[in-house]
């Protein structure tokens, strides 16, 4: 027994060495596979970057949104977090105003809230999702009214939107069997049939087209124009519909899915584009000049979302603007600028904008 002490001991002692030197190796070589990961999701501009650059808007945790939230002339681009709003002007970023969170707004607020203006003062819409009632409150969190017409299942959307242009926005809900119009007091003012839908995008009246409202249903899209009158419904089982955008030949709804389409009320397509093996998850018209017929700005993502994003901007003539494979899921939002062109904005980890070179 003592000669083999030493030996156990030599043992004892190789192992201590061999186990750090695995440990070692293991942290080394987690290090190198995140550098390696890293490198492989960074940012890759393939198109456009002589025409556009990106800068920092703030790199803290907010919810970005856009919208008219002033008496300003244009959209302002507002950044929520705990206790405050700030506004800023979508063209300079300069800090319009900051106005403070009170009451149990801070606790209510989620990712689905929306700020609108009512009567000129600011508001949050709490849309509830299907599960909470929907309500419109103001930045105290004092409640201006709540929206539940069936005591079983409250509401499955509440969208604010001025699509008359009266100044004021109306508020668009889907229930269990309808579509629902209510004034800017929470007061129904039309309800038209639909089963098991939600309100995806809206469209303001033009000179040339009605209001547009568009819900997914089962399987169908569905749009009313303002006052309930059914403009049509398309079957789209493989596809869901993301935005509404004018061109010059029409107004069409903007569908993602394998490839993104622009499609019309009696369902032709007049425009796809497709991203190789992947999947177009958001799209919105963006205007990159004053009266030009809009672009195309979409996000697609690869399977189960583990290979990858592309953010992508082409024109109706299929000419890719911009090209950039993403290191990270991203959000597309734009604001309306008091000269009538966009300004798009990448929500991320922080929030980005991106903007035509100057010079």
């Amino acid at each position: 027994m003592r000669r083999r002490l030493p030996l156990l001991g030599l043992v004892a002692a190789a192992a201590v060495v061999l186990g750090g030197g695995l440990i070692g190796g293991s942290r080394v070589f987690s290090t190198v596979v995140r550098r390696v990961e890293a490198w492989r999701q960074r940012p890759r501009v393939l198109a456009g970057a002589d025409s556009f650059e990106t800068v920092t808007v703030t790199e803290q945790a907010m919810v970005p949104q856009t919208g008219q939230f002033d008496s300003e002339p244009g959209d302002d681009l507002a950044l929520v977090s705990f206790n405050s709003i700030r506004l800023l002007l979508p063209t300079t970023l300069a800090e319009r105003q900051r106005v403070e969170l009170g009451g149990d707004v801070r606790g209510r607020w989620t990712e689905t809230s929306r700020l609108a203006r009512i009567g000129g003062a600011l508001v949050v819409v709490d849309p509830g999702g299907g599960f909470d009632d929907p309500r419109v409150h103001d930045l105290d969190g004092t409640v201006r009214w709540r929206y539940r017409p069936d005591a079983d299942v409250p509401p499955m959307s509440l969208v604010p939107a001025d699509l008359d242009g009266d100044g004021d926005p109306e508020f668009y809900a889907t229930i269990s069997s309808y579509a629902v119009r209510l004034d800017a007091a929470g007061v129904e003012v039309w309800r038209a049939p639909l089963t098991a839908g939600r309100i995806v995008a809206t469209a303001p009246r033009t000179r040339r087209d009605p209001a547009w409202i568009v819900a997914q249903g089962q399987g169908e899209m569905v749009v009313w124009d303002e006052g309930g009158v059914r403009l049509g419904a398309v079957t789209m089982k493989d596809a869901r519909p993301l935005a509404v955008i004018d061109w010059p030949d029409g107004r069409y709804v903007l569908a993602g899915g394998a490839a993104l389409r622009a499609v019309a009320l009696d369902g032709r397509v007049v425009f796809d584009w497709g991203v190789p093996d992947m999947t177009v998850r958001q799209a919105l018209p963006l205007s990159l000049e004053a009266g030009a017929p809009p672009a195309v700005a979409l996000v697609a993502a690869g399977p189960r979302d583990v290979n990858g994003w592309r953010l992508q901007i082409v024109s109706r003539d299929k000419t890719l603007i911009y090209d950039e494979i993403l290191g990270a899921p991203t959000e597309l939002l734009k604001a309306r600028a008091a000269d009538g062109v966009d300004r798009l904005f990448l929500r991320r980890a922080g929030l980005l904008a991106l903007r035509p070179r100057t010079g």
